[in-house]
């Protein structure tokens, strides 16, 4: 019995001394930062830093990891894909760690750096010091906030916030919005951006404003690449969103013509016309203008009209030629000054409608002369045919 207790004893220790050198058998670990082995190493905010960990082992084991992070971030820790040791082997691996961007102007931080197995947990870690500092002009676009919909001819404003994240004042700091694709571009003063609060004199490391894009009318329908970018004399920073720009006002008014072509002689005036319907739930005024070519005059009835919600309105137009010819006119109608529709006409002039135009006039009034000389002949006849009066009735009667 006394035998069996000792040999109990005996496997328990063993056991423990296993386990004692298997959580603890890495027998030398190193780390580097960015080539360095140093305490106290200066990084910069937002900075990758690329961490070289060197480290051998006294036994083989699996499912083994090297892990690092920086302290209080350690959701962001980055880990190696687990890998087998053998026992006397040195190995080396690689990882990334970014440095927070959101710290003090300079502020003391301290990266965590572990040897790692599923069984037992860790084997072997080490801290190393490291001492942050902000890049001195850093300006950053801190939230871009915006309908990601918008209708073409409306506005898209655009809500930014900007922050310092630099050492030194940000001055004279500008914000540029754009969408390339459409050609419109805005520019806002953001002014001057502290790297802290401070009373005196009053200023903020961060600020809001707001950047309006207005929406050309004739915008297609589509999504596009919002580009904001900050900068000033010192730093510059782009982001980018994208926004979807549905139908519009070239989209909701519908044109109509009744005739796009027509024949008429020189001098003579052609009247065409154009119908505007609005389709839209607001008010809508239209400007319109007439592009034709030299030998070609088109005067329009409105050039300005305002067209309500759900309604239309019809627009008439007289075009004379100078000379004959096959013509094509336009006229363009605008909205808030952007063009949203050009309309096309044709005009054909010749001098044939002149010349019946002509020949007509003469037989209408042959046929009137005619008609008069007719008229006068009967009232010639009718004062000739009648029979004069007798004396007794042009004296009257005598009695003696």
């Amino acid at each position: 019995m006394t035998y069996q207790k000792v040999l109990v004893s005996l496997v328990a220790i063993f056991a423990l001394a296993i386990s004692l050198i298997a959580s603890v058998s890495a027998s030398s670990i190193s780390v580097e930062v960015s080539g360095v082995q140093a305490t106290n190493l200066a990084v910069f905010a937002g900075q990758t830093l690329p961490v070289r960990v060197v480290f051998s082992s006294d036994i083989s084991a699996s499912d083994v990891r090297v892990k690092a992070w920086i302290s209080g971030e350690q959701a962001l820790a980055v880990s190696t894909d687990r890998f087998n040791v053998v026992a006397g082997k040195t190995y080396s691996r690689l990882v990334s760690i970014q440095v927070p961007s959101n710290i003090d102007p300079t502020e003391d931080l301290t990266l965590n750096v572990l040897v790692e197995n599923r069984e037992n947990g860790t084997i072997v870690e080490r801290t190393v010091s490291l001492s942050a500092q902000r890049d001195s002009y850093v300006v950053e676009i801190l939230d871009a906030n915006m309908n990601s919909e918008v209708k073409a001819g409306s506005s898209l404003p655009i809500d930014i916030v900007l922050k310092n994240r630099g050492m030194q004042l940000a001055e004279d700091t500008f914000v540029r919005a754009k969408i390339a694709a459409l050609g419109i571009e805005q520019k806002a003063f953001f002014g001057d951006l502290s790297p802290l609060d401070q009373t005196n004199p009053d200023r903020e490391d961060a600020v809001q404003k707001r950047i309006v894009l207005n929406i050309p009318f004739n915008a297609p329908v589509g999504i596009y690449l919002v580009e904001l970018q900050v900068y000033n004399a010192d730093s510059v920073a782009t982001t980018t969103q994208k926004v979807s720009v549905v139908s519009g006002a070239s989209e909701n008014t519908v044109f109509i013509s009744t005739a796009n072509s027509k024949t008429f002689a020189v001098g003579d005036k052609a009247v065409y016309s154009l119908t505007l319907v609005n389709s839209e739930d607001k008010v809508r005024v239209y400007q319109l203008s007439a592009e034709t070519p030299v030998s070609l005059t088109a005067s329009l009835d409105e050039s300005v009209i305002v067209v309500p919600a759900g309604s239309s309105k019809t627009v008439n137009f007289g075009v004379t030629a100078s000379k004959e010819g096959d013509y094509s006119f336009a006229v363009n109608v605008y909205s808030d000054n952007e063009l949203i529709r050009s309309n096309s006409f044709l005009a054909n002039v010749d001098n044939k409608s002149a010349k019946a135009g002509t020949s007509n006039a003469t037989l209408v009034l042959t046929i009137v002369l005619a008609i008069i000389f007719v008229v006068l002949l009967v009232v010639l006849i009718v004062l000739l045919t009648r029979k004069p009066e007798t004396k007794a009735e042009e004296f009257g009667e005598s009695y003696y």
